[in-house]
């Protein structure tokens, strides 16, 4: 799904050392590390948001660079792309629920009734009906994510990029998050997100990435298995 060679990103400084990594098609990859050590940072940068300061980036055996060369490409590469900001504020922008969770599946260009069954489903799953008809920007911080988060599903992406989307929510809701997101996977979806409580995602994700020097990539199992390592994942 995607080749990252040598890697960096620099603001003033360089934000994290050079690494390469693999992430398959279907895995669900969790990004761990202190604050500012870069796992929003990088999220950006597999989005395209940003422009690597040194090495590439590969979509789809494809070089990102290309993927963003022009519209039609660039369009084509986000329809794969399911991204979930930490700040949902800034991706909600439509006067209603109903027409924030189906303004995706509109850009697709999907037929009027393809669009409102998206909408109603993801409306049900995530039981947001009876919020459909107000206005996104007033409801709660945790009603703001769930919308935020049914407005990617209503896509259907490919691979979903999401920044400490647990954050904010209730028991109850961070519990459908993951029931949600694990099935998602075991359709075959690649799940990349950034968390600081590793003892949440311990039993959903695959693997690790840890933001240390150097950056490197855990399995679970490997976790488990080495007890000082849990130990630096559970103090974050």
């Amino acid at each position: 799904m995607y080749q990252i060679k040598a890697l960096t990103y620099r603001y003033q400084t360089e934000v994290f050392p050079a690494f390469d990594l693999t992430i398959e098609s279907g895995e669900y990859l969790a990004l761990m590390g202190e604050n500012g050590s870069g796992k929003s940072t990088f999220l950006n940068l597999l989005a395209g948001f940003l422009t690597p300061a040194t090495g590439e980036i590969w979509f789809e055996g494809k070089d990102l660079t290309k993927w963003q060369a022009n519209t039609v490409q660039k369009k084509k590469f986000y329809s794969h792309l399911g991204i979930l900001f930490q700040e949902t504020d800034s991706q909600l922008f439509n006067s209603t629920v109903y027409d924030e969770i189906a303004f995706g599946p509109r850009q697709l260009q999907l037929a009027p009734e393809e669009v409102e069954q998206r909408v109603n489903d993801c409306l049900a799953l995530l039981k947001l009906e009876p919020l459909k008809k107000r206005v996104p920007y007033q409801l709660s911080g945790g009603e703001k994510k769930k919308v935020a988060f049914a407005s990617i599903l209503a896509m259907n992406p490919a691979v979903y990029l999401l920044d400490e989307p647990f954050n904010g929510l209730t028991k109850e809701t961070e519990k459908l998050f993951k029931q949600i997101l694990k099935q998602l996977q075991q359709l075959g979806k690649t799940i990349i997100l950034s968390s600081h409580d590793y003892v949440s995602i311990a039993h959903e994700a695959d693997a690790v990435l840890l933001f240390t020097d150097p950056i490197k990539k855990y399995s679970t199992e490997e976790i488990t298995a080495d007890s000082t390592l849990y130990q630096q994942l559970i103090n974050y």
